[in-house]
Parts: C-alpha cells; sequence; structure tokens
C-alpha cells in the first residue's frame, strides 16, 4: 500500500512507497551489480586486469544504467521529468561546500582508521576471496594507471553522483517512515546493498548518518554528491599514487 504525500506548492505530490518496494529498489540493483561482477571474474583475469576491475565494469555497465534507469522510469521517461521527482535540490553558497565538505571528509578518513581493526578482523572471518586486494606488482604500471582512472571516472564521479539522487533525492522522501526512523533506515538499506564489501557495512553506515543529516540540515542532495565524490575519489586517488610512487 502506499501513501500520497502533498509537499510545498510547485512540488510534486510524492509517494510513500511499500516496504516490499522500498527493500526492492534499494537492494535489487546492488544485488544484480555483484551478480554480474562475479560472472565478469573470469573475463577480467583472462584479459590479465586487476580483479577490481570486474566491479568497476558492473558499476558503469549495469549499477548506474539500472538506477538511472528506474530514475528515468519514475520521471516518465524524460530527462526534463527529473528534476520534478527529485527532493532537496537547494542550492548552496560556495562558503557552506568549503567550510562543510573538509569536515566531512575528515570524519570519514577518521571513521577509516578508527574501524580498521574491526574490517580486518571481519575478513579474517570472512576473507574477500572473490576479489582479492590488488597486488600491482602482479600488473604493468600501464595497467594499473588505466583501470585506476576507469575506476576514478565511474566510481569517484558518475556512480555516487548517480547513486545520491537515487537513493537521497528519490528514494529517501519516499520511505514509509519520517525523522531519525528514515535517516536510519536509508544508511543502513544503503550499507546492506554493499554486498562486495561486508567488512566495510559498519563504515558505510556511519558515514551515510553523518552524510545524511548534513544533506537534510542544509536541504540539498548537492552536498551529499560532492561529499561522496570527493571521498571516493580520494580513495582511488590515494590508490593511484602508490603506484606510481
Amino acid at each position: 500500500m502506499t501513501t500520497t504525500v502533498l509537499t510545498r506548492a510547485g512540488a510534486a505530490p510524492r509517494t510513500r512507497l511499500s516496504w516490499p518496494a522500498v527493500l526492492a529498489l534499494h537492494l535489487l540493483p546492488a544485488a544484480v551489480t555483484f551478480a554480474a561482477a562475479l560472472a565478469l571474474g573470469p573475463v577480467v583475469r583472462a584479459w590479465h586486469l586487476p580483479p577490481q576491475f570486474a566491479l568497476t565494469l558492473a558499476f558503469a555497465f549495469v549499477l548506474t544504467p539500472i538506477e538511472l534507469g528506474l530514475l528515468l522510469r519514475a520521471a516518465g521517461w524524460s530527462w526534463r521529468g527529473l528534476p520534478g521527482i527529485l527532493a532537496f535540490r537547494r542550492r548552496l553558497p560556495l562558503r557552506l561546500y568549503l567550510t562543510i565538505l573538509p569536515c566531512l571528509i575528515a570524519m570519514a578518513f577518521g571513521l577509516v582508521i578508527l574501524l580498521a581493526p574491526l574490517e580486518h578482523r571481519i575478513l579474517d572471518v570472512y576473507p574477500a576471496a572473490w576479489l582479492p586486494p590488488p597486488d600491482s606488482g602482479a600488473f604493468p604500471v600501464s595497467t594499473m594507471v588505466a583501470t585506476l582512472l576507469f575506476a576514478l571516472a565511474v566510481d569517484g564521479l558518475v556512480n555516487p553522483a548517480v547513486e545520491e539522487l537515487y537513493f537521497r533525492a528519490y528514494l529517501l522522501p519516499r520511505l514509509p517512515v519520517r525523522g531519525a526512523l528514515a535517516v536510519v533506515t536509508s544508511a543502513g538499506l544503503f550499507a546492506a546493498q554493499h554486498y562486495w564489501q561486508p567488512e566495510r557495512f559498519l563504515f558505510v553506515f556511519a558515514a551515510q548518518l553523518l552524510l545524511i543529516a548534513v544533506m537534510l540540515r542544509v536541504r540539498s542532495v548537492r552536498i551529499s554528491i560532492a561529499a561522496h565524490c570527493l571521498t571516493n575519489s580520494l580513495a582511488i586517488l590515494l590508490a593511484l599514487a602508490a603506484v606510481l610512487r
């Protein structure tokens, strides 16, 4: 059962989703993506490419198209209709980006350091055998650089931007709960759909709690897009720097 929620004058009415729809829309696209990454694994190995490239390809050609397709379907298959289904579209002054983004990035990297021991323990119990850590020495530098640059474009820029539009600007306002429970639900489901990295569930959940709270405070998905893109890009750039040193 769905319930129509009337918004401010001039904004399109939003329909609260049923719980089965919420679970399907949050969890199924990533499940299909994970299956595609598993299927691409042997192909990537046959091409003598780093194993993570299978996931990057799945993000580029499965996850992002699915999420964009669902957004377009909700918008009546019209790019012009997209703004009408998206919430939190407030424009922010530059000073807010310059103030908020460094704090969010610092907190994200602080969480990485804080949770690293727990993640190592989880990997001891549940090793990511399907996606082993890349041994940069096992691949030519040119191969590592090319795959990381592709990852920078896909997982550093395009995919996180689409994810924020899909999960925050589209799904979050349509959850069948409101307030703090909606924040926890959105963050929890976003973490749960990271099937390929169970050791990072807690980090993703905590980081999303923070990011969603800030986004709701300033009423702008633009800040969450910027923060998500920056944190993903910085992680990839650090890997690239390690390859090139």
